[in-house]
């Protein structure tokens, strides 16, 4: 991979002994690189907070990419705490000196036992929210009922005491990586359910069937008042508020067709999927005739219904398309949305046409013209099509000393507890993603030599995680120096020696290479005692040193102005041609919890997108065939939506998403009146304007997909994630798959007036009788 290295001053390595801080200066830097400082003297501008956590190797452990806040003790071990390290090298527990936790050799159960994680400064840097776990069994076979749940810590300068309270009003649920917003309430991602509807919980994801948070929340601890701005069917973590005023997360983008229940029809599996015609409560498990009342192939002989969305994931599935390829998705993505739940897509509209990530063949076997090449259309986007499909990027932050630019770490989604290397790159708003290069600090290998049978290479100098630039630029991460994938070395069964463990260091400029590498360790190593009971009839143990993570630079900050929903002027202007008001219309959106989506023409596509087809016509209107070759009518879009109505025997509680047609719900019941009628088309399809526009009020709040499709309803163009909208939202996506920078042809994106957004809100105004 190309290191583009960021000019940065090195930081001096200094020796510390075990389990002592060393003196520091607290000569304040004044540059904005890093400064080199003697040997003992790592002064940071600013305090540092951070949590302390048991290591771990759960399949739920906290520092996981995805399903990471699992409660069972054997996934969140009692004992760590949230520190703050001065500018001159004190240290301090905070949760301690609050009256929370066990001392080091006690049993880490009962009322006081804690874990900590991901903590966050508010704007005025007096005060941080963090996620804590309260609890734990203090005998053996015990599983007290235990939930992650947001506190708030005050009291950080030197001299006062720290003071921690629960978070008032918040849901029951499990609830982490809290952050403030810029109104001060509180965002968050949690696993409540959907709408509220407990008998679905736990939301599982679509590839493991892991438990996984169901979105992101937003808080007035105040008032009470609640809401989820996201649905995220296989969940979103590490939530960031950015300068610009952008929510950014990581999503677990996985649409794809249930592989459990294939795995179940053509592997021997014993996951015994099992579908509810709704998401009523009252709903029971209903086996399906194998066809529907057309003669429709629609169950297999278990009565397990077949997906419809998108491709088949294996040859032997009888509902395939044979000329097509077989789909399969798995993608870590950064997201952003506004505070509102608007405007949610990937940060700047960047995919894997620009980072890379999932493998995807040309859809259709029979077009030449489809590819699974990723076009590189400038030599600046370094890291065009080397993102791995099982990988992603997480823990983002931004570089205060430089607005847009930010630090993050691509990991593997196994067995690394979501470390890996650390990369960096510049996007604040409007920036192209096809003009955007990483660098990569680290050159640290993902998967060479993941089980340790070879001794290490100079590249593989460890993992590290949650990277933070303070403010007079240096550069401080958490590193382990393991390099294999992470695995329990335990000696006996209850002496535990986990390969990860990670403490906060800076990061020094490698004499020998391009490459940056780990520095000493900016606390000497905290280490602790921990004794908890499992089911075994002596307690377990870990006594060695504690991660150090979720590092954050303790200040006052500007608060971003918050952004919110908007209307663009070209579509204004089509509203405004059916003589409809735009604040009565969103008055009506809200009123009904629906959003108006809009395309302006889905025959303009991405020139990067060559895996589905861009050679596309409506009949009897607009086309655009950049080249020879096969030539697609496309004529209608079919919406589909998430319904949490899969579930397995196996597991005995808990859905996964299905895609179905738009329909009415009891959430909204008034979506399928505002489809106009379209003989011969599927459910929840709308007619293409002869333009090549798109217009459907589709319900809020729910993660949504869709296809274009032909005259005969054969799909052409998919979309290949969730997406959901907030009520009242008038969403433009001005072409399917949208433009970054233009067409394969040269144009760029679409200027016209949408007709069918008039054609849709001159039947819409006329059924409100206006």
């Amino acid at each position: 991979m190309t290191h583009r290295l960021t000019l940065l001053a090195a930081l001096a390595a200094t020796a510390v002994l075990a389990g002592t801080v060393p003196a520091l200066s607290a000569t304040p830097a004044t540059s904005t690189a890093p400064a080199t400082r003697a040997a003992g003297q790592l002064a940071t501008p600013h305090p540092l907070l951070f949590a302390t956590t048991v290591p771990g190797t759960g399949f739920n452990h906290q520092l996981n990419t995805f399903g990471n806040f699992g409660t069972d003790i054997r996934n969140a071990v009692p004992g760590g705490d949230l520190y703050i390290r001065y500018r001159d090298g004190t240290l301090r527990n905070l949760t301690r000196e609050a009256g929370w936790g066990v001392d080091s050799g006690g049993i880490q159960g009962g009322a006081k036992a804690i874990a900590v994680r991901q903590p966050t400064v508010h704007w005025s840097g007096d005060k941080a929210l963090f996620s804590m776990l309260v609890g734990g069994p203090t005998a053996r076979y015990e599983n007290p009922l235990r939930r992650w749940q947001i506190y708030e810590v005050i009291g950080l300068k030197k001299g006062q005491t720290a003071k921690i309270k629960k978070v008032a009003n918040q849901p029951a649920y499990n609830n982490i990586s809290p952050i403030y917003g810029s109104d001060d309430r509180i965002l968050f991602s949690s696993d409540k359910p959907l709408f509220g509807m407990k008998h679905t919980y736990p939301q599982l994801d679509e590839y493991e069937n892991t438990d996984t948070t169901s979105g992101i929340w937003k808080l007035d601890p105040a008032t009470g008042e609640l809401a989820m701005i996201e649905h995220a069917p296989s969940g979103v973590f590490d939530l960031y508020l950015d300068s610009y005023g952008r929510l950014l997360f990581t999503k677990w983008d996985h649409l794809k067709r249930d592989q459990q229940a294939d795995s179940d029809r053509y592997n021997g599996g014993q996951y015994k999927p099992q579908d509810y015609p709704d998401e009523s409560p009252t709903a029971k498990p209903k086996a399906y005739p194998p066809y529907d009342d057309n003669g429709k192939l629609i169950a297999d002989p278990k009565g397990v219904l077949y997906d419809i969305y998108p491709e088949a994931r294996v040859a032997q599935d009888p509902t395939r398309n044979p000329n097509e390829a077989l789909q399969d998705f798995n993608q870590f993505f950064i997201w952003q949305i506004n505070e509102d739940g608007s405007g949610e897509e990937t940060l700047n509209h960047i995919g894997r046409h620009e980072f890379g990530g999932t493998f995807m063949e040309g859809v259709f076997l029979d077009d030449p013209n489809l590819s699974y090449l990723l076009p590189n259309f400038d030599a600046n986007a370094a890291m065009r099509a080397t993102m791995r499909g099982d990988a992603g990027l997480f823990q983002l932050k931004e570089d205060p000393t430089q607005p847009g630019r930010y630090y993050g770490v691509y990991a593997q989604e196994f067995s690394r507890q979501a470390a890996g290397r650390l990369m960096e790159f510049t996007m604040p708003p409007g920036a192209n993603p096809e003009d955007v290069a990483i660098t990569d600090y680290t050159n640290a290998s993902l998967d060479s030599d993941p089980y340790g049978d070879k001794p290490p290479t100079p590249q593989q100098t460890g993992h590290y995680r949650n990277p933070v630039k303070t403010t007079d630029g240096a550069f401080y991460v958490s590193h382990t120096p393991e390099y294999r994938v992470n695995a329990d070395e335990s000696t006996d069964g209850l002496h535990h020696k986990p390969r990860y463990v990670f403490q906060l260091k800076p990061m020094v400029k490698n004499q020998n290479g391009p490459d940056w590498l780990a520095g000493a360790s900016l606390t000497g190593g905290l280490v602790k005692n921990i004794r908890w009971w499992q089911d075994e009839s002596q307690p377990h143990q870990y006594n060695g040193p504690l991660n150090e993570v979720d590092v954050v630079e303790v200040r006052p900050r500007a608060r971003p102005l918050p952004r919110t929903m908007a209307v663009d002027p070209i579509e204004q202007a089509a509203i405004a041609d059916a003589g409809v008001n735009v604040t009565q219309l969103r008055d009506w959106l809200v009123e009904n919890k629906m959003a108006l989506i809009v395309s302006r023409n889905v025959t303009m596509r991405d020139r990067a997108d060559i895996s589905q087809p861009y050679n596309l016509k409506v009949p009897g209107g607009v086309k655009n065939v950049p080249d020879g070759g096969k030539v697609y009518s496309v004529d209608r879009m079919q919406v589909l939506q998430a319904d949490l109505t899969r579930a397995y025997a196996v597991r005995g509680k808990g859905r996964r998403v299905y895609v179905k047609p738009l329909h009415d719900s009891k959430q909204h019941p008034n979506v399928e009146a505002q489809l106009p009628p379209f003989a011969g088309a599927p459910q929840g399809t709308v007619k293409l304007g002869t333009d090549g526009s798109m217009a459907a009020f589709v319900p809020a709040g729910r993660a949504l997909t869709w296809q274009v499709m032909s005259p005969t309803n054969e799909a052409v163009v998919r979309e290949r994630v969730w997406v959901s909208f907030a009520p009242g939202e008038i969403r433009t996506c001005a072409s399917c798959h949208g433009l970054n920078s233009q067409t394969k042809n040269g144009f760029t994106e679409p200027q016209n007036r949408p007709k069918a957004l008039t054609d849709l809100l001159l039947k819409w105004k006329a059924g409100q009788g206006q």
